[in-house]
């Protein structure tokens, strides 16, 4: 027997709850009173995605397996306070709306376990402002190839300038959901959808739009037929009348890739989900474009009506058209371009060209090409205010195009020929001085092409890293300086030049064979760089193993490599951007260069930022307590002086230590009689040689045979110095192919070492 109803009040609204206790999920036990405690919980994350939007019900009332009610006319019992309206195509039927959360606790009592909504809003119900694209799988398909063929769409979709937002459908397949300006009928969306599709099913032909199984085989169909007036989708976050309780639940991109199935989430977890990562979806409307194959008519700076209606200017910085500014004049921007750099969802340029007094926009994904011939895909995207001419900040997370803005490049323009769908032109900037061709392919999508060549000395020639000088204590005025760790490993520059690379030691030998960690570059965002980096191996506890990163370096053997890359892993820490894309960073201040790597640098199991700290006495302290080297320090507005040393860098280690080549060995006595006995040290001073001493202590035994192997085969040469030694009969001197670092107490007034100790030791080439 039925219990009897109950009576509550949902942010002030009563309401009638009857049948509390029947399950409407037997396999998980899943009673209607579980299922309003749900849509109480879910109602801040769902609404918005159902929100004025006509709903059509699946009713439940004998749960899963019982009889359901297809419902798209409201009940007759439907209360005062539960919003409906009518639709143009259909004034048979009263559509039901949700607007509150009443109204969803109302629409789970009635056991609508299912919610589906229309593309379009009750207030602009002839322009839809999304479209969905259902990726339908044959019955035994992999989930993993479901995915595959998502992400495929979602690279397709963005490459045309669309934000496409993923869930799981709560059945076998995914929905793409994607945001668009409600500027068009239904009629001209589902064109342009379906015209978008036949193009990718032409280059990936396991996807069909036949919707009779027979027609269709093994492939996954690209469901684009809701997308037409009175067509409707399962709502984000509403239940499936599935056995299970799956939910159609909204997922980031990453956490697609790692689900395994399309029913992954019930409704506890979803509710587990949303209370630790929030709304996966948040943004969604801000990231609504324009169709890519409709021309967008804006020729002058008083038309900027989609620039303005894709952005919120209470959240954003960027400049609104509508603000007038008579210190402004935007006719100053026409025949000048911007370059920006923009780190939204793909890090990506925007090139930018002032003409009719606003600023014609294309976002080219892989940078403006280099190398005369070469294309590159460039989106054309909304116009952009003159005032956008020098933005640079950080659009917020939810806003459209949410991420940070830098100023790439910026200059005049030549222009050499002007068409409604071509363009050629010079662009002429503080380090750009280059030709081009833009031109329209299709609808949306143009191409640009460079006539004739960037210098690309640096990228063939190098560049020498910088050295520092070294500091005895922290820096006066810290605020003034970043502090990293002083990694003890090798100091490399990594070179990338599109799908070639290079690992540059500081004697300017080649080594990318000996760490095939880094050989395939694609922990660099860009086509085109140059960082600065250590390369480092490190123990159980984390700290730098100094020998075995110079073991590494050595290997000769592609078995052998294979081996120790596997025993003793490198890891990549960089610290500093020295060019990117055709731009030399050397005279820009180190914050820049910082902001710059950062935004290009994927961090990963084997390559990671080097840390910046602001305290400095608190990494100075750490670092001692952990045992390592010492720390740096880096002026912010530092420039990069390419092959010198300079104050604008500090090493301050935790002792004094010093540089020096090994010239010689002395023959060793007692427990070192088959081996050596001291090391003789120099650095080359003048056309000659300065002697600084020798130094026999510091090593344990075997140590001392891994040196004694690599000094006891060098060349021996006549004694390279003036002055007498002690045990110079005893000495045997060498080629200097060797240094080594020792801590020191000072120099005596010889200009020799005290109380030398050996740290470390490697080739030089």
């Amino acid at each position: 027997m039925p219990s009897k109803p109950i009576f509550t009040e949902v942010d002030g609204q009563r309401l009638k709850l009857t049948n509390l206790e029947k399950v409407l999920y037997s396999t998980k036990s899943f009673s209607k009173a579980e299922i309003i405690s749900y849509a109480l919980e879910v109602a801040p994350y769902m609404l918005p995605y159902v929100k004025g939007r006509p709903l059509t019900l699946i009713r439940f009332p004998d749960g899963i397996g019982g009889k359901t009610f297809y419902t798209k006319n409201k009940p007759s019992w439907t209360p005062d306070w539960v919003p409906t309206s009518y639709l143009p195509w259909d004034e048979e039927n009263e559509y039901l709306l949700a607007l509150e959360k009443p109204h969803l606790v109302w629409l789970a009592n009635l056991a609508a376990l299912e919610i589906h909504t229309m593309n379009s809003t009750i207030n602009h119900i002839l322009q839809p402002n999304q479209f969905v694209i259902d990726l339908d799988p044959p019955d035994d398909e992999d989930f993993k190839i479901v995915k595959n063929i998502a992400f495929t769409l979602k690279d397709f979709l963005e490459n045309l300038g669309y934000h496409p937002f993923a869930k799981l459908s709560g059945g076998k397949g995914i929905h793409l959901v994607i945001p668009i300006i409600p500027k068009y009928d239904y009629d001209t969306m589902s064109k342009s959808v379906k015209g978008m599709m036949k193009d990718f099913i032409s280059k990936n032909p396991k996807t069909t739009l036949a919707v009779h199984k027979k027609k269709r085989s093994d492939k996954i169909l690209l469901d684009i037929y809701r997308n037409y007036p009175g067509n409707t989708t399962i709502a984000p976050y509403s239940l499936r009348g599935k056995e299970g309780a799956p939910i159609s639940m909204p997922l980031t991109w990453k956490e697609i890739e790692i689900i395994e199935t399309a029913k992954a989430f019930d409704l506890n977890d979803a509710l587990k989900y949303l209370k630790k990562n929030g709304d996966a979806w948040d943004g969604f409307y801000q990231k609504a474009t324009p169709l890519h194959d409709q021309e967008i008519q804006i020729s002058t700076g008083e038309n900027l009506e989609v620039y303005d209606s894709k952005r919120d200017f209470a959240k954003t910085t960027e400049p609104a058209s509508k603000e007038k500014d008579t210190r402004f004049d935007t006719s100053k921007v026409n025949n000048k371009f911007v370059i920006h750099i923009h780190h939204a969802s793909r890090l990506h340029y925007d090139l930018r060209l002032g003409e009719d007094n606003v600023l014609k926009s294309w976002a080219i994904p892989k940078g403006l090409p280099l190398e005369k011939g070469v294309k590159r895909l460039a989106i054309q995207t909304e116009d952009h205010p003159a005032k956008y001419i020098d933005f640079e900040g950080e659009i917020p997370k939810d806003e459209y195009g949410g991420g940070q803005m830098w100023v790439f490049e910026t200059g005049d323009i030549e222009w050499i020929k002007k068409g409604k769908s071509k363009y050629k032109f010079r662009l002429k900037g503080k380090q750009l001085d280059a030709e081009f061709s833009l031109y329209r392919i299709k609808d949306g999508e143009w191409m640009i092409q460079r006539s004739d060549d960037a210098n690309l000395e640096i990228l063939k020639h190098g560049i020498k890293p910088m050295l520092c000088d070294a500091s005895k204590g922290l820096p006066a005025q810290s605020s003034k300086y970043f502090f990293e760790i002083k990694w003890d490993g090798i100091r490399v520059l990594f070179y990338k030049q599109k799908d070639k690379v290079k690992l540059i030691s500081r004697s300017g030998r080649d080594i990318i064979d000996q760490f095939p960690e880094f050989q395939d570059g694609k922990f660099l965002r860009v086509q085109n760089a140059i960082i600065d980096c250590e390369l480092v191996c490190l123990d159980d506890s984390g700290k730098p193993v100094f020998s075995d990163v110079i073991s590494r370096m050595h290997r000769i053997g592609k078995a052998s490599i294979q081996n120790a890359s596997k025993s003793k892993p490198a890891y990549m820490y960089a610290f500093d951007c020295l060019y990117l894309d055709g731009k030399k960073m050397t005279s820009f201040p180190l914050t820049r260069r910082r902001e710059w790597l950062e935004a290009i640098f994927r961090t990963g199991d084997k390559t990671r930022l080097s840390d910046i700290f602001e305290d400095g006495q608190q990494i100075f302290d750490a670092a001692q307590t952990m045992g390592l080297e010492g720390i740096m320090a880096k002026q912010k507005d530092g420039k990069y002086f390419a092959g010198n040393r300079s104050e604008v860098w500090k090493k301050i280690k935790f002792r004094q230590t010093f540089e020096a080549h090994i010239i010689g060995f002395t023959k060793g006595k007692g427990d070192r009689a088959n081996i050596f006995g001291a090391l003789h040290l120099a650095n080359p001073a003048g056309d000659g040689w300065k002697y600084l001493g020798k130094v026999g202590t510091g090593f344990d035994q075997k140590k001392m045979a891994e040196i004694w192997q690599q000094i006891n085969v060098l060349e021996t040469i006549s004694k390279p110095i003036q002055e007498s030694v002690d045990e110079e009969k005893r000495t045997t001197w060498v080629i200097p192919q060797f240094l080594c670092e020792v801590e020191f107490a000072s120099f005596a007034s010889t200009g020799t070492l005290r109380e030398p100790v050996f740290l470390k030791m490697w080739n030089k080439d």
